[in-house]
């Protein structure tokens, strides 16, 4: 980068040393914790909203790509930065702005490390909810753009559940506040698990929530995946939520066990690992549950009680990527999530890829959160080896397509990064990839903003969707300009399929799929013949259709559908075309989450 360009750039932020060209510190910053990345032509470190707002007007004036770091944690190469680009780093804005003890909110800088956030609540009996193993690295921002979940989502959320408002520089300078109440499209929802392609957060309102009293943990192994997976089902339909609920495969215990001492047993198929929490009272009574089902099928079953067996039971699993890293071997970290029920054929085909591609791959070895489906088979394998570049490239795309066959998708945490890109067109529609280019154009016309992340290559069956990229704009500007979107009287046509009225309910995943034209009154009262409750329904269900409380909902009850919806079929206004957002898995990052678009829309 030239240095007429770089002094540009010097003269807006307040400190020298914001401003680096140093190759070498370049090079290690352009790269993150698993090694993968570039170096960038230029590295900012920004210390306020108002120098990454200068950064981007001057960045789009000159046309140069920004690429936005956190902690640089990330799993799926989501940061690339070279030579034409500026790496934007948001370490330097890591201050706790205010934290609000009686509303249970906290006010932060992006470049907050999430551990540290937790060690400065704890003395308050407050967290934050999202404690993705990479909590000693990742920020706030990073848990934001990726939607992070972690061991206890199953019970608390991901990241979308927690996040009260966000402050956001736009690629053109431009700084606009999206808040969970706002109304109309749920801008917010779109720009959390953006993956850094759509604006820059600079400050978060963080929902906080009590630490529960009481935590104890159980273990037990299984003699089969299938056993294991029974279980978790077994478990989820008594209508005990575990605040953890984790998945540990035989290969990945064996290689755990390599270089960490776990203490788990070598001779089951998989173990499950259990976290209770809450009161007493309520802790003893699920623990009680949990327990007497695990001893009708586990063939080894452990309590912890206190603290220190806890962290023991815990260190394997947490210590994961340690591990991983101190294999010697080469690694891909794969991640797919499926509904619960079809854990145990997920496990399968994960196995049955790994033993067709022995010849290239040492093993693959699968931790996950059970729970949520969402399982990480990581496939080592020797760099030497002439035959591992294709055994791990064939073995991961049979492990995307047996996910995607089950009614799952091609991530559930980690984001599409550069390393999905290529599976995008598997997962969505060429409607559905239309759509998701149309936003990135609205947001950031000039795709400044981590290029080539999460969208994949341009097709030609890709459709125009200039209403649906109409109304988005009408919506972002409105926000630009601080003026009330005006929204239509009817707007129930947005959420109508050709099974309107149908009701199925799956209990072993605990979701629903119920057509846009059922009553509020009628679903209520199928779900309660079912034994089931659905928190998106409001206490006293009155005459209008589903369609009608998620495309009009406000107030609480739009905070309520944002966080029970899974996924919305849906019927554009360019062409009548038809398109899916979300499925039925409990987590689920691939691509942008269009689904928010429709809620209030």
């Amino acid at each position: 980068m030239n240095t007429t360009l770089i002094e540009q750039f010097a003269c807006v932020l307040s400190e020298p040393e914001a401003v680096i060209t140093n190759s070498d510190v370049m090079t290690t910053a352009g790269h993150n914790f698993w090694g993968f990345g570039g170096a960038p032509g230029l590295l900012l470190r920004p210390r306020s909203r108002d120098e990454v707002a200068a950064v981007m007007r001057l960045a789009t004036k000159h046309q140069i790509p920004v690429v936005p770091r956190g902690g640089a944690s990330n799993c799926s190469a989501g940061m690339m930065p070279n030579q034409d680009r500026i790496l934007l780093d948001l370490g330097n804005m890591n201050r706790v702005l205010d934290i609000d003890v009686a509303a249970r909110r906290a006010r932060v800088q992006p470049g907050v490390i999430n551990a540290a956030l937790q060690q400065q609540l704890a003395p308050y009996g407050l967290c934050f909810s999202p404690d993705p193993v990479s909590q000693p690295l990742s920020t706030i921002g990073g848990n934001i753009i990726e939607n992070a979940g972690g061991s206890h989502a199953l019970k608390y959320g991901v990241t979308f559940n927690h996040i009260l408002s966000i402050e956001v520089v736009l690629a053109d300078g431009t700084v606009i506040t999206l808040t969970a109440n706002d109304e109309g499209p749920d801008l917010l929802g779109i720009l959390i698990g953006s993956e850094g392609t759509l604006g820059i957060v600079t400050e978060a309102t963080l929902a906080l929530r009590p630490i529960a009293p009481v935590t104890r943990s159980l273990m037990g192994g299984f003699a089969t995946a299938h056993d294991a997976a029974a279980t978790v089902a077994a478990i989820i339909e008594t209508g005990v939520v575990p605040a953890a609920l984790e998945w540990l495969d035989r290969a990945g215990i064996a290689e755990l066990e390599q270089f960490t001492s776990t203490g788990y047993p070598t001779d089951v198929d998989a173990i499950l690992l259990i976290d209770i929490d809450g009161t007493a009272e309520q802790v003893n009574h699920d623990m009680a549950v949990v327990e007497q089902i695990l001893r009708r099928t586990a063939t080894e079953v452990r309590r912890a009680d206190d603290e220190q067996t806890r962290s023991r039971l815990w260190y394997g699993r947490l210590h994961a990527p340690d591990a991983v890293l101190r294999s010697g071997l080469a690694f891909f970290i794969g991640y797919v999530t499926v509904p619960r029920q079809r854990i145990p054929e997920m496990q399968q085909a994960i196995q049955a890829a790994a033993q067709r591609h022995h010849d290239g791959l040492s093993f693959i070895a699968v931790t996950g959160h059970a729970g949520d489906g969402d399982l990480h088979p990581t496939s080592f394998f020797d760099p030497a080896n002439p035959k591992s570049a294709r055994a791990l490239e064939e073995a991961n795309n049979e492990i995307i397509d047996a996910a995607l066959s089950m009614g799952g998708t091609i991530t559930g945490e980690h984001g599409v990064g550069t390393e999905k890109r290529q599976f995008m067109n598997r997962r969505f529609t060429p409607v559905e990839i239309a759509v998701q280019r149309a936003i990135k154009r609205v947001f950031d016309p000039d795709g400044l903003l981590n290029p080539g992340v999460l969208l994949p290559d341009f097709s030609p069956d890709e459709p125009d969707a200039p209403a649906f990229e109409a109304a988005l704009r009408r919506a972002l500007d409105s926000y630009r300009t601080h003026t009330v979107l005006s929204m239509p009287s009817k707007t129930t046509e947005t959420t109508k399929s050709a099974s309107g009225k149908d009701i199925a309910i799956n209990i072993a995943n605990l979701s629903v799929i119920v057509g846009s034209e059922v009553s509020l009154a009628d679903f209520a009262h199928h779900l309660a013949n079912h034994g089931v409750q659905c928190p998106a329904l409001p206490a006293t269900p009155d005459g209008r259709t589903v369609g009608e409380l998620v495309a009009a909902a406000t107030g609480a009850e739009r905070i309520a559908v944002l966080n029970a919806l899974l996924g919305l079929d849906v019927v554009l206004p360019d062409n009548d075309a038809h398109a899916r957002f979300g499925s039925e898995s409990m987590k689920d990052v691939a691509g942008y989450d269009v689904k928010r678009l429709f809620t209030g829309s």
